[in-house]
């Protein structure tokens, strides 16, 4: 009778917590915020559960964690890879929609893009840093399958690892508002004798928003790698013989109109969730129109404002951006190191990216390995002195546009290969604006009174596409920096 009773109270438990959980309005568990690991599973995997491995395996996890100072591709800041992101000591923020769960981490803006709509994987096969993942819910537990894994990354410092052949099945359970059950299995016939599974808890954060780790850039810095630009990076102030700053000089644009028959949420609010590829005519090569100019491609020119399609320099910043085009300034371009391309550039290169839009946020998943989050709810930018590569931007529906003002930048970006100026003064307010359902007008404007005498506006269509993101691993591939580094050495030992 007494085991009954437990029995009873168990079931009676389990059944008020799946009652009390949080639920989106399709009824699933909401796993939206920001969480954490709340274990040192990051540190060895094998204090949470033993692990089968093949004699010859074993043999090469001793040589690994022997070698692990140097030969963890974690530190070279190499993409973790799934499961370790999971369990890394940063925290990482959830996004769901009934389509698709992103999952954006701080650590070095690497993110998940969880399918969960059913539909087969587009491009199977094709190895990658961070795996494939397809979700589906079992009841109440969110059960995800993440195939198409390379062999390159470790599962902990301690030099646990798995070959090409890894399949993992994740388990995220709510066990109340606060608390998330997270249990892996793994699958590797080639590296372990038996399937094994770990679990660990996710807890929620209160926190409002993640920031920033960018591990490589945090890296070069700190060797002298990447050297510091004291005209543009926070906290430089604007040159005594700058022209003043016209704040009032940007032009009225044409107004944008949304069609009836465009995509919308259940709120009627405009939907631009998807994919999609934008057609930035050769922006990422300049944004005034130019030729091709031997390697470098030609561009149409984005400028709309001013009318003339010039960027309004500032003398020392055009000055500035001439320099940049010569052949030994190629290593100083961030993007050249494989780090984050800032705003508003990453809104042109010629990279696709992936929108997933909720109530309370809009976010965009470049393939280029980076993400931003646009918060919807009113929320303030952070202190001054708070700066960050990709800026922390609010926004705000204005009908069916929406308008994002960025702030809080470092400084350390340029806008394109050629070297448009940038600085950490800037402002930008963004609008996305579907004009159909296949289109969205993209507007950006600048304001940066230490690179430009006045504000300046660019336009560029963002086309929907029916199609799936793949991972562009840049810096785990960078082949082209050291030659950028040879160049720009041996011009410096000529002068």
């Amino acid at each position: 009778m007494v085991l009954r009773s437990v029995v009873v109270l168990a079931l009676a438990a389990s059944t008020a917590s799946a009652q009390t959980l949080p639920r989106t309005a399709d009824g699933k568990p909401d796993l939206q915020g920001i969480w954490q690991a709340e274990s040192r599973a990051s540190a060895d995997l094998s204090n949470l559960a033993p692990i089968p491995y093949q004699p010859w395996a074993l043999e090469q996890k001793r040589a690994n964690f022997a070698n692990r100072a140097t030969a963890d591709p974690l530190g070279r800041c190499y993409l973790p890879g799934v499961p370790r992101i999971m369990y890394m000591e940063f925290p990482f923020q959830i996004f769901q929609t009934s389509e698709h769960i992103a999952i954006t981490f701080e650590w070095s803006q690497v993110y998940r893009l969880i399918h969960t709509s059913g539909e087969p994987q587009l491009y199977p096969g094709i190895e990658s840093w961070m795996g494939h993942s397809r979700g589906r819910w079992e009841d109440d537990v969110f059960v995800v399958e993440v195939t198409d894994h390379n062999d390159k990354t470790w599962l902990d410092s301690a030099g646990n690892f798995h070959s090409e052949e890894l399949r993992l099945i994740e388990r995220y359970r709510m066990v109340d508002a606060s608390t998330i059950d997270y249990q892996v299995t793994f699958e590797d016939p080639k590296v372990f004798t038996q399937p094994w599974s770990i679990r660990t808890t996710l807890r929620r954060r209160d926190l409002d928003r993640i920031f920033e780790y960018q591990c490589q850039a945090v890296a070069e810095e700190a060797s002298g790698a990447f050297e510091p630009d004291l005209r543009t990076w926070y906290p430089t102030a604007a040159p005594p013989g700058n022209a003043p700053f016209d704040a009032a000089a940007d032009g009225e644009l044409p107004a944008l109109t949304t069609p009836a028959g465009v995509p919308r949420l259940a709120d009627g609010t405009a939907d631009l969730n998807g994919y999609y590829q934008n057609d930035a005519g050769g922006a990422n090569y300049g944004l005034e129109t130019r030729p091709q100019e031997f390697l470098t491609p030609a561009s149409r020119g984005v400028v709309v404002d001013p009318p003339t399609g010039q960027l309004p320099y500032q003398a020392w910043a055009r000055a500035e951006r001439i320099d940049r085009e010569l052949p030994h300034r190629g290593y100083d371009d961030p993007t050249a190191h494989c780090f984050v391309a800032g705003i508003p550039r990453s809104h042109y290169i010629p990279s696709p990216a992936h929108i997933v839009q909720t109530l309370d946020y809009v976010v965009v998943l470049f393939e280029r390995m980076s993400w931003r989050q646009i918060a919807l709810d009113g929320r303030a930018h952070p202190p001054d002195h708070t700066r960050l590569w990709m800026g922390d931007s609010i926004g705000r529906w204005d009908g069916d546009t929406l308008v994002v003002e960025s702030r809080n930048f470092n400084g350390k970006a340029w806008l394109n290969e050629v070297g448009d100026v940038i600085t950490h003064a800037q402002t930008v307010v963004e609008t996305f604006t579907p004009v159909s359902a296949e289109q969205v007008i993209y507007r950006a404007t600048v304001s940066d009174p230490i690179a430009y005498t006045r504000p300046w506006t660019i336009e560029i269509p963002l086309m929907r596409r029916a199609d799936e993101l793949l991972e562009v691993a840049c810096h785990e591939d960078n082949n082209d920096l050291q030659h950028l580094k040879d160049v720009r050495d041996e011009y410096r030992a000529g002068n």
